[in-house]
Formats: C-alpha cells, structure tokens, sequence
C-alpha cells in the first residue's frame, strides 16, 4: 500500500511539473507546441529511440540571424532527469556541423552552472537550457564558439569514424614509425592495435592469453602536431592545408612513396594537458600514374592532388597507454613522465597491498623481494588470497600476477630470495631504483639496510615501513643516503622506536602454541589504510625528493586503543584519529652507524 502511494505521489509530481513548465514558457513568450514522435520536424533518432519520454515540444525561436526550430524531448522523469533539446530536421541540415552540436541533432547544454535542474521551478530551469541552446546555435552561425571544436575535439572526430583501433602507444614529441597487429581474439569489442615495439605489445598481451596473427604488421605513420581542426580533413588534398612543418610534409612524402594499398596517419597534439591521440586513413594510389615522375618519387602535392573517389577515413584510437590511464585516473602526469622505479622489500600484508596502491599510482617498474611462500593464515591480511596459498606459491610471485592483471605491462622483476643473501651477491642491487621501499618487518635486517645506505653501498633512498599493533597507527622512515639522521638514530638505547604512538613499556607480540612465530595483532583494513597513506607519501617524495630524512607518522584509532586499555605516548596525548605528523630526524652524535659521518645536516 506504502509502494502505490509513493508511485501516485511521484507520477502527481512529475505531471504537475511538465504541466507547470509548458505553461510558465508559454506565459514567457515561447511559440511552443506539443508534437507527436513521429512529426517531421524531430530528429530520426528521436524517432527510433526507445527512451521513455513523456512528451515532445517544438518552439519556435525568432532572432536576427535566422528563425530556428528546438525539439525539446521531455522524460518521465522530469524535472529529475534532464530534458534533451534537439534541432529540427531542416535547421540540422543547413546548420551542422557547429560547435556542441552532434550529428544526431542533439544540443549539449550541460552547463557547468546547470548541473542540476532546479525542481521548485523546473520552468525557469527548463528556459535557462533553451536560452543556453540558443547562444550555442547562435554563437555557432556566427562561428563566434570555433575553439570550442579544439575543446572537445574528440567528441567531434568520433562521430563519423569508420575504424577502431587500440593502442597502447603513449605519444611524443618526434615523428615515428608505429606497426598496427590483429589479435588473436578481440580485445575490448576490437581487433588491432598499436604499439611502438612488437616486444613491448607482447609482454603486454600476456596476461589475456592473446598472441598477434600474421608475422606483418600494418605500417603507420605518427605526427604531433600543434592544432587540428575535427573538420579541417576530408580529402587527401587538405592535408596540405593542415601541415605546415616541412620536416612532417617530408615524412609524409616518403611514406606515401611506398607501395600500399591504405596509408595510416596517426597523430596527436597537447590540450589541457593532455595529448589527444587520433588517426586518419588514405586509399593508396595503386595503379594511378604520375607522368613525369618515378614511381616512388611523386612530390606529396601531386600526389594529394590527384581526386579520388574515397574520401579520408578517421579513425578512433581506445587509448590503453599509461600515460592516459594513469592521467585520466587523477595519477600526477609528472610522476608518469618520470619513468619511476621502485623496488619493494617484502611482501607480506603491508608490502603487498603497498605494491598494488603503488601500481595505482603509475608506478610501471618495480622489484619485488621477498623470501616467503604463500600459508593460509596469510590471506587474512593479504592482497593474495586462497587461490594462490592454496599451490604454496611464492609471495613475489602471487603479487606480481595481481599487479600484472591489473596493470599490462607493468615491468615487475622478482627474487624469491632473502634480501640479505641478495645484497652479499651484489651490494648495488637496489642502486638502479628511485626509491627501496622497507616493509620486512625485520628490525635486524632493516638494521643492516641502513648500515648499508649510510656507508654508502646503497645510494638510493630507502623508506622503511611497519604498522603498530591493535590498530593505532603506523610509521614511514625516510632516510636520505647522505644527509640527515639514519635508522638508528630513531632508536633508543633499549633498542625501542623513540616516536612510537603505543606507550613503550606494553609488549604486544602474540605467539601461537609451541614455538611457532610470533605476530603482532592488527587488521587488514588498517593495512590497507595505511597502505594508501604511505603511497600517497610515496608519490609527494617521488615528486619533490626532499634532502633529509623524516619521519611520517600515521595516526589510526588512537581513540579506541585507549578505550581498550592501552597507554599512548605522551606526545600523541593532543593528537586526534587518522592524523599524520611529519618529523625531521636528526643525525645523533652517539649514533652508532652515522654518528661519525663527516656530511653535516
């Protein structure tokens, strides 16, 4: 019973508002007249479309520059759902293509400043949207809007495009060769994609299970460029018109010097920073003859000014490239542009969801240390779970799969080995990456990191992780190899973390039965909290190396820890939940390891 009134309750709204909005346009001035679907002034898309609209309304609008029709298509829904505004069949084919006007008929009015149609008084809204289509159309006549084609160029170019291509090529600034395979089964609804190297494109396909087929890729040809109009190429010959670096035309020349049926331009330039990357193709000039010139030797205006019948097709490119998934997804372009490596010590709960995080934010080079197997009672508190404990598989292995499926072409190298056998083999090791991430979990062997580090065998910057125990929080040790305090200098006599968040003086290591391991108690979604904290860190160091060593302290639940019974520092007392404390550590005097060193802070 509850159900039907609030059904009546809503249709009554949504009837009064459409009601109310037709006679506030009309009290406004508005030539407007109810139409059926089927009239001849509404778009055929209107027409064949089976989205629930309410009614249609055709208004009549009289300026200086022309009479126009709008087609306004109104939804059930109303004024919840935005009504669609279209131009008239006859208005369409005498008016497009301008700006913000698809080849469907439909005007976008999304203005930012009308995200939300304003349901006490959906007329005023409504006639806020027919006044906005107006300037669009107006604006576009008088072509007063043209850069907005720049603005949404690809919006533009796809409307009419005949070819779909992947493409995992991220562009740049020289012009290149790049090689266009068919795949063995379709990947995303497509069957070819671009790449820049065969090698790169099939490390990149493993983890789909899909090969290329044929040993031949299909040649094409890559240009940046400063602008491009989305209308500006319709014919072989406007490409003249297009290009005006000589050193392009010369490429383009001596491509389209070669025996090909088709020839493939790709090209890109740089928006709202940004590149867009799209392509065009040409039928080839088989079996035309070009009097007075060698075969391949046809200057590349002759040869464009030859008609023919086809005209350019364009192509659109689903964009696979790290540089527009990363970017798109919010990922700092710098940090990408970088080509940062990491190598990560441990895999355990914290090493292995800080490597997926650190994979999330760009990272595509990574090292992977860790000596243990997968066990059963690691999945609790692990990225990886039952699946691969279940074959007793090696931690570096089962997270490098998960980066991998995730990320193709994540370049993870791997050692199922301790770190420290590692290091006896080849002190330099860890010297070919931006940053060694500590998350071992191992006060002896994060000793000897940092021993190593401050005499100078390790050169990069180690970042030394671990979580405290029940929830409370966790820290991230950043030490620089020559300047600022050290490991140790965080360390007291006792061998106790001078900053720790739990009171010192509690031991909270928990044993299982008999002799087996010890753990400290705390839960998975700390881990992962923490995890995205520490990346996030991770990305801002990266970014701006700093030229000390800190200390960044994450705060967790310090409320409940204290509900529980436990003791907090101190110094945490003024502290509230989920903070993080920043602290330059120092280089102490007594320090065993940097005590002595000469560099000064």
């Amino acid at each position: 019973m509850m159900q039907g009134r609030h059904e009546n309750m809503l249709c009554t709204f949504y009837t009064k508002a459409i009601q109310d909005t037709r006679k506030y346009l009309k009290e406004s001035g508005y030539d407007l007249e109810t139409c059926e679907k089927d009239d001849k002034d509404i778009p055929e898309i209107v027409r064949k479309t089976q989205a629930p609209y309410r009614e249609f309304w055709k208004i009549k609008i009289t300026r200086d520059l022309r009479i126009i029709t709008l087609i306004l298509a109104i939804p059930n829904t109303f004024p919840d759902t935005f009504p669609k505004i279209y131009l008239s069949k006859k208005d369409f084919q005498e008016i497009y293509p301008i700006p913000h006007l698809d080849q469907n008929g439909l005007i976008c009015t999304r203005d930012p400043e009308v995200a939300v149609l304003n349901d006490t008084k959906p007329g005023e809204a409504t006639k806020n949207l027919i006044e906005i289509a107006i300037k669009i159309v107006e604006f576009g006549i008088t072509k007063e809007n043209e850069a907005d084609y720049i603005e949404e160029f690809l919006a533009y170019w796809n409307e009419k495009v005949e070819k779909i291509f992947l493409s995992i090529f991220a562009p740049k600034d020289e012009v290149c060769y790049l090689q266009i395979f068919k795949l063995s089964k379709k990947l995303f609804g497509y069957n070819y994609i671009i790449t820049d190297s065969k090698p790169h494109l099939e490390e990149w396909l493993k983890p789909f299970a899909v090969t290329t087929t044929g040993d031949k890729a299909i040649m094409a040809l890559y240009l940046p460029m400063k602008r491009f109009s989305p209308y500006a190429l319709n014919t072989d010959n406007d490409l003249l018109t297009i290009i005006d670096d000589k050193n392009v035309k010369d490429s383009i020349g001596t491509y389209f010097n070669q025996d090909r049926l088709y020839y493939i331009l790709i090209a890109s330039f740089f928006l709202n920073g940004e590149n867009i990357l799209f392509g065009w193709r040409h039928k080839g000039w088989k079996n035309i003859t070009f009097k007075g010139f060698r075969k391949n030797h046809v200057p590349l205006n002759i040869r464009l000014g030859h008609p023919k019948e086809e005209p350019v097709t364009k192509i659109s490119l689903m964009r696979l490239d790290k540089e527009r998934i990363f970017v798109r997804g919010g990922t700092m372009p710098t940090l990408i542009k970088k080509d940062v490596s990491i190598a990560v010590l441990g895999c355990g709960s914290l090493g292995s969801f800080l490597t997926m995080s650190l994979a999330r934010c760009g990272i595509s080079k990574l090292l992977l240390v860790d000596k243990e197997c997968l066990s059963p009672e690691n999945i609790p508190r692990h990225l990886c779970g039952f699946l691969e404990a279940s074959c007793n598989m090696q931690k570096v292995e089962a997270v490098k799969r998960r980066v991998i499926e995730h990320f193709p072409g994540t370049k993870c190298n791997i050692f199922h080995a301790d770190i420290l056998e590692l290091l006896e083999k080849d002190e330099k090791v860890l010297n070919n990456y931006n940053m060694v991430i500590v998350a071992l979990g191992s006060r002896a062997v994060e000793r000897r990191i940092n021993y190593l580090l401050k005499k100078g065998l390790i050169n990069s910057p180690v970042l030394f992780l671990w979580v405290e125990p029940l929830d409370v929080g966790g820290h991230m040790l950043y030490i620089d190899p020559k300047n600022g305090g050290c490991y140790d200098c965080s360390f007291n006599e006792k061998g106790n973390f001078i900053y720790s968040i739990s009171s010192t003086s509690e031991s909270f290591q928990k044993r299982e039965s008999g002799c087996q391991s010890t753990f400290l108690p705390y839960s998975s979604l700390t881990v992962e909290q923490f995890a995205l904290v520490a990346s996030k860190i991770i990305s801002s160091l990266l970014e701006n190396r700093p030229n000390s060593s800190t200390l960044f302290t994450w705060l967790g639940d310090i409320e409940e820890f204290e509900k529980l019974g436990h003791k907090i520092n101190p110094a945490y007392d003024a502290q509230l939940p989920y903070g993080i404390i920043k602290k330059q550590i120092m280089r102490r005097g007594s320090c065993s390891v940097c005590g002595n060193l000469k560099t000064v802070v």
